[in-house]
């Protein structure tokens, strides 16, 4: 009997999974700049973030997801955990401008500003500013 109910809810459980799809990776990019241009800005007194680029893109990416079937009304949009997927490309990220846990100030902006000159995702969000 306990057999039974456990495979009963199994199968219960099974089309809501089915239903979960994984992020499109121009999701993925889209949250990985925008946390990481937001976490340099704060680190970096040499660059903000650009809140108008970050508006336009946030809107062309709900667009996109909309497009492609994913509810972004709903809390999970639709999609499978991606919190590996994020960590990773953040990991990638830090690897490529060698940054780790206590980075100068100075690594930082330098991360910050080989991003905007060779025009990446996050470079795009961030702007410098005058000092």
């Amino acid at each position: 009997m306990i057999r039974a109910i456990f495979i009963s809810l199994a199968l219960c459980a099974t089309p809501a999974l089915a239903d979960l799809r994984p992020a499109p990776g121009y999701f993925l990019d889209a949250i990985v700049a925008t946390s990481t241009a937001q976490q340099l800005a704060r680190s970096c007194p040499e660059v903000s973030v650009d809140p108008v680029v970050i508006s336009r893109s946030t809107g062309e990416v709900l667009g996109q997801l909309e497009a492609d079937g994913f509810d972004v009304n709903q809390s999970d949009m639709g999609m499978l955990d991606a919190s590996a997927d994020i960590k990773s490309r953040q990991d990638a990220f830090l690897a490529k401008h060698s940054l780790a846990d206590g980075a100068s100030t100075e690594a930082v902006c330098a991360a910050a500003k080989l991003e905007i000159a060779d025009e990446t995702l996050i470079g795009s969000y961030l702007v410098e500013v005058a000092q």
